[in-house]
């Protein structure tokens, strides 16, 4: 599909950007790392089409569509997602699960998860992480969508719910600061009746639901608190990076398994794409997170931007896994191609006088360093 996107896109009016510049590096660097033997090719593949494609899908998917179409998209398909959700907790029955393959990955995804004794919702994301990660980078689009507030408000609780329903500190945290970013950064698509509104139902939402999900995390003890510590440990491999290529500590057992020191598994996408790729690499994608929160900070916040910077703790706590590896990247090109095509609710009006007769003329100034 989005290959499909980019096929039918149209590149008149792009201008690259700085962030274009520094994914561009990116992937050069990755593909010189990889012809001089230093990085493996099934790594390079997840960085070149599980990455960099939907990224270039979300930068030109708006040459050919409204930006207020795309998030009603988004926020539709958060909402519907979320509903199956609540239904698979109320159920306890993973509908996707149901669907059955003879393969490896099958094997790997379909076991569903359980803290303090309650299921931890997945839907058709593999993981509880990867979802409530996603719901919550989706959670912004409900709020600038053209809904009335009564329908806004509730999908919103929807998605709250579905995002606790995945007993995940990372959906519950990314939430969290997605709203509160999106109700001060995003001023021009919010009026003040709706922030207000929101911040009320967010934090009655805080109220109501935060003792429920303390309580499962105490109950779970320490499969909680083990895996807190697991991931404050693996960034102890930091210091067997390279600065391209893949870290010293990379081993291939004779069984075929892979590990990075004695870890197989890496819940970090900071750490794992410095053991995967190198220093080099990660500093260019760090450099570009730090384009995004910078462009928030100067008052040029976008819906996606915001999306991006709310997930920007699960980088460091989470790797990218199934969907939400791609809604990731289609966000950070959306947030870049945003800039250029902005919704006309977010528009300044500027009156110019031709011929002795008015005209309105809507437009935004654009930051000159993301050209």
């Amino acid at each position: 599909m989005t290959i499909l996107v980019i096929a039918t896109s149209s590149i008149r009016s792009f201008r690259l950007s700085i962030i274009d510049g520094l994914l561009f590096s990116f992937s050069l660097l990755l593909i010189v790392g990889w012809l001089l033997g230093w990085i493996q090719w099934g790594h390079l593949l997840v960085a070149l089409i599980g990455w960099m494609i939907p990224y270039v899908g979300g930068r030109l998917i708006s040459s050919r569509l409204g930006l207020q179409w795309i998030y009603k998209c988004l926020a539709t398909g958060a909402v519907v997602a979320s509903c199956l959700a609540i239904a698979e907790f109320l159920t306890g029955t993973n509908f996707f699960v149901l669907i059955k393959m003879n393969n490896s990955l099958y094997t790997t995804w379909h076991a569903l998860q359980y803290r303090g004794g309650f299921l931890r919702v997945e839907g058709a994301f593999g993981h509880s992480i990867a979802l409530g990660a996603s719901l919550a980078m989706c959670s912004v689009f409900i709020l600038v969508v053209p809904w009335p507030h009564w329908l806004r408000l509730s999908s919103l609780l929807i998605v709250a719910v579905a995002v606790g329903l995945t007993f995940s500190r990372i959906g519950l945290i990314g939430l969290a600061l997605t709203l509160v970013v999106a109700l001060f950064a995003l001023r021009r698509e919010m009026l003040a009746s709706l922030r207000w509104k929101v911040a009320a139902l967010f934090g009655l939402a805080a109220v109501l639901g935060l003792p429920l999900i303390m309580k499962v995390f105490a109950s779970a003890g320490s499969e909680a608190s083990g895996s807190a510590a697991y991931r404050t440990n693996i960034f102890s491999l930091i210091d067997t990076a390279s600065l391209l290529g893949i870290a010293k500590s990379w081993d291939v057992e004779s069984n075929g398994k892979t590990y990075f020191g004695e870890f197989q598994s890496i819940d970090s996408e900071i750490v794992l794409t410095a053991l995967r790729f190198g220093l080099l690499p990660l500093l260019l994608l760090l450099a570009a997170i730090l384009c995004c929160v910078v462009s928030v900070l100067r008052d040029r916040a976008t819906p996606a931007s915001v999306a991006v910077i709310g997930v920007i703790p699960a980088f460091a706590t989470v790797a990218m896994i199934t969907q939400y590896a791609t809604l990731v990247w289609f966000l950070a090109g959306l947030a870049v191609a945003s800039y250029n095509r902005v919704p006309e609710s977010s528009l300044s009006t500027k009156m110019t006088v031709r011929g002795g007769r008015t005209s309105a003329i809507q437009y935004r100034e654009e930051p000159r360093w993301l050209r």
